[in-house]
């Protein structure tokens, strides 16, 4: 319902900021995001901020909300395998579990889309314990919002991480040649 950029967020951020006298919060919507990570560096500047806001502003006159959201989940960071960095649910279904996008199940999902917030941190290789409390979090909102109902959150919070074995690297040695080159 915002065009591109949300002034409740951005006060949010900055008065948490402000008090921590650091930066410990982000008020940027996905249309943000997205103009940052396609077209912007990650500077933490005013005038970059500024013109972060006016880019997102037209990329909201010009595309529909839906079309937003699916560049950003193309385009959304989600770890790394070696050198390489895992861009978009599509290849992240594929690093994790071994699987495309649309055969992944509900948890599995929810444990990608609880792994935007902090790749590292919710790395389910390295920290499967707290992918998997994410994840549950992810499928309670979800829950709780209407998007499924609460017995198959249930159902979903109960089904172990799946992850497939070792990295992409690892399963494919054709890569690691592409990569030497």
């Amino acid at each position: 319902s915002h065009w591109g950029f949300s002034p409740t967020g951005i006060a949010r951020a900055a008065i948490a900021n402000l008090r921590s006298r650091s930066v410990v919060a982000g008020g940027s919507t996905i249309t943000q995001q997205l103009v940052k990570n396609y077209y912007l560096s990650a500077e933490r500047t005013l005038s970059r901020k500024l013109r972060e806001l006016f880019m997102a502003m037209l990329i909201e006159l010009h595309y529909s909300k839906n079309a937003i959201l699916e560049s950003y989940l193309n385009e959304v960071y989600l770890g790394q395998d070696g050198p390489r960095a895992i861009h978009g649910f599509a290849l992240a279904a594929e690093h994790y579990f071994d699987r495309p996008l649309a055969e992944l199940g509900l948890h599995q999902q929810a444990l990608l889309i609880g792994m935007i917030q902090g790749p590292s941190l919710y790395n389910p290789r390295r920290n499967p314990e707290r992918a998997r409390t994410r994840r549950d979090l992810v499928l309670s909102v979800m829950a709780e919002q209407g998007v499924i109902n609460a017995e198959r959150a249930a159902v979903a919070r109960a089904m172990p991480l799946e992850l497939n074995e070792g990295r992409a690297s690892d399963r494919y040695p054709a890569y690691l040649d592409l990569v030497r080159r």
